[in-house]
């Protein structure tokens, strides 16, 4: 298994949107062959959010992400996404994973 994490802040004023775009790109990744797609809040946080994606391996995830980019509709739902979080002032950090038992 590989997975990869996104964790970032998303403004109290905007998560009926951020969860709204949330299950579009949800849907656009599990179609396209993503074995999970799964969005926390961080307990006692309510602006810390983490998107756990899981693949196969790193290959599988390589070829997702290829078919996801190539989706004419991800770009405008990633625009608004970086609107959403105000990605200049809040960041994505994103990290990879590889299962090892």
């Amino acid at each position: 298994m590989f997975i990869v994490t996104y964790t970032y802040k998303v403004p109290k004023s905007k998560i009926k949107d951020y969860i709204k775009l949330q299950r579009t790109v949800k849907a656009i990744y599990v179609k396209t062959g993503c074995i999970a797609y799964e969005v926390y809040k961080k307990q006692g946080r309510e602006n810390i959010w983490m998107e756990i994606n899981k693949f196969k391996d790193k290959k599988h995830f390589e070829k997702i992400r290829k078919k996801v980019d190539q989706n004419p509709e991800i770009g405008k739902l990633f625009e608004k996404f970086c609107s959403i979080i105000d990605i200049k002032k809040n960041p994505v950090v994103t990290e990879k994973y590889k299962q090892r038992l």
